[in-house]
């Protein structure tokens, strides 16, 4: 004869068997938060009021970029200046050394190993006794002071854009295995750069997704840093040597290039850094396909009076003391970065704004 289970106790037996429903799940590792980006723009003093234009401009809009097409929070991102007369909603403050400091301080605060943190440089530097410096309200800060601060950032995923005059001095205190740099300017090149302007205009375009393919990436709506670089190359340098003197003016052909000239060097007759274009200059037609350097490095007619390439903008992401450039004695080579340890190869897997990193590359059809 079976004894009956109270009705109670077997309810009770019941619930103790089957799973706790209501129960949190226990936490899984896996399952961390994403990570976040952070910024910092960071204007050194601009000079004179055409470069200090510029300054303002490619501040404005590299903001723009990272809050309304990135995504980014504009919380996450601080923006200094030494530019005592920019007077704008986006700057949060005067860029000084200290200023400069506390503002890495309070980053590498913040920051977690998952995140991704951009520091956007622009305005005039020096190169002082071999060490390239920001000039700022004050004292100046170089660029070891920076990178020892960027040490101390924990986020994995970071993105130096030194686009600062006398920038491409800095890669070798800079440049770090982890980091994707890219320089405005190569070695001992301390004119005020252009090639802001076109990494801007890849990206605002979205004309720089998959630039180089397929060796560089495809183009899949996602602009790589790689990308924006090798297109900003490009284009800065197809933009110079389309520029022709032309008596005391410069002869300019393509829409788009003029409208560029009247963008950068436009100005009240007469002020610094003023340059004047020609009336014979053609804005009626779309660029038009130009050679970057002379075939064979052979120079004929068409060539005299043309822009000299005064700038290489150089882009360092494996930790070596010395950046690449793809302009070179053959013109516009993009760089590829297909295989682990090659330039670009980080590059490749950065995006502006996303802490993740794309997967790593495979390697084009055709190459081992």
């Amino acid at each position: 004869m079976r004894t009956a289970v109270p009705s109670l106790v077997l309810a009770i037996l019941v619930m103790l068997a089957r799973p706790c429903l209501g129960a949190p799940a226990a936490p899984d590792s896996a399952a961390a938060a994403p990570g976040k980006c952070y910024a910092l723009l960071l204007g050194a003093m601009p000079g004179e009021e055409l470069y200090a234009r510029h300054y303002r401009d490619w501040i404005k809009r590299f903001h723009a970029y990272l809050v309304q097409s990135a995504g980014v929070p504009a919380a996450n991102v601080v923006v200094l200046s030494g530019d005592k007369d920019f007077k704008d909603p986006v700057v949060t403050g005067l860029a000084t050394a200290e200023s400069v400091r506390k503002a890495l301080a309070d980053m590498a605060a913040k920051a977690r190993p998952e995140d991704q943190f951009i520091l956007f440089l622009v305005g005039h530097g020096v190169v002082t006794e071999k060490t390239p410096t920001l000039v700022l309200p004050g004292p100046d800060i170089d660029a070891q002071e920076l990178a020892d601060a960027l040490a101390a950032v924990p986020a994995r995923n970071q993105v130096v854009l030194a686009f600062s005059s006398a920038s491409g001095t800095a890669v070798a205190v800079l440049a770090r295995r982890d980091r994707v740099l890219v320089t405005a300017t190569g070695p001992m090149e301390g004119n005020e750069p252009i090639y802001p302007e076109f990494f801007l205009r890849g990206l605002e375009s979205k004309r720089a997704d998959g630039e180089g393919a397929p060796a560089a990436g495809a183009k899949d709506g996602r602009i790589t840093v790689l990308e924006a670089y090798n297109w900003a190359a490009r284009e800065a340098a197809l933009w110079i040597v389309r520029i022709k003197k032309a008596g005391g003016a410069w002869k300019v052909n393509g829409q788009e290039s003029v409208e560029i000239f009247e963008k950068l060097y436009g100005a009240p007759p007469g002020a610094p850094g003023t340059q004047k274009l020609a009336p014979a200059s053609d804005r009626s037609k779309p660029d038009a396909p130009v050679t970057i350097k002379p075939p064979g490095g052979k120079i004929d007619n068409t060539w005299v009076g043309r822009r000299v390439l005064s700038e290489h903008a150089m882009l360092e992401d494996c930790g070596e003391k010395s950046g690449v450039s793809a302009i070179g004695d053959k013109g516009y080579e993009p760089l590829s970065g297909a295989r682990p340890g090659e330039p670009g190869c980080l590059a490749r897997r950065a995006v502006i704004g996303s802490a993740e990193l794309l997967p790593p590359a495979s390697n084009p059809p055709g190459q081992p």
